[in-house]
């Protein structure tokens, strides 16, 4: 297999180590690092997904929390909210050993709620101008960024970028093309 014309330098989002990526999709410098992010966001989402299911059992009229509770309602550390107890800035019960309640209408005043992290918001659909003034021709996209033109279209249908075909030249909107090769060595 011949060797890509092109270099794209990244730099890996676990380790900082700056590599040659393989592929567009490239983000890690190993598969070990690979293996790290994947684990990193599977903890991630289950830590997110156990705060949900303790905020879900918090009674909306119950007027004082326990420091857990407000953890997983307010994301504060328990740290902080001690510390909130002591300057006498929130209000707070001892209700047995090893049991602080605190008052979430105080909570509520000083912090917003948690966010959900776990609800992805729907892409929006996006909008392009295939006028040609704002598109590459494929020619174009070759001189420029030094790929092979089936590399192009290979690229074009994998990441659905639209395209418009006047005569014998096809049209493809430069912002897509410029975002897909960021990063590529001339």
């Amino acid at each position: 297999m011949p060797a890509a014309k092109f270099e794209i330098e990244r730099q890996c989002k676990v380790c900082g180590e700056t590599f040659i990526a393989k592929t567009i999709e490239s983000l890690y410098c190993s598969p070990r690092c690979s293996k790290i992010a994947w684990k990193r966001r599977k903890d991630e989402e289950q830590r997110q997904q156990r705060l949900d299911e303790v905020v879900k059992k918090i009674s909306k009229s119950k007027e004082y929390i326990t420091v857990p509770e407000a953890y997983a309602l307010f994301g504060i550390s328990k740290e902080t909210l001690y510390r909130l107890v002591r300057k006498g800035t929130i209000s707070s019960v001892n209700a047995g050993e090893r049991q602080t309640l605190v008052c979430k209408a105080e909570l509520l005043k000083l912090y917003p709620l948690r966010k959900k992290a776990l609800t992805k918001p729907k892409p929006v659909a996006k909008l392009y101008s295939l006028e040609p003034k704002d598109c590459y021709t494929i020619g174009e996209i070759t001189e420029k960024f030094l790929v092979n033109e089936s590399t192009v279209y290979l690229h074009i249908r994998k990441y659905s970028i639209p395209t418009r075909q006047i005569g014998n030249f096809v049209y493809v909107p430069k912002k897509e093309i410029d975002n897909l090769y960021k990063g590529v060595k001339r």
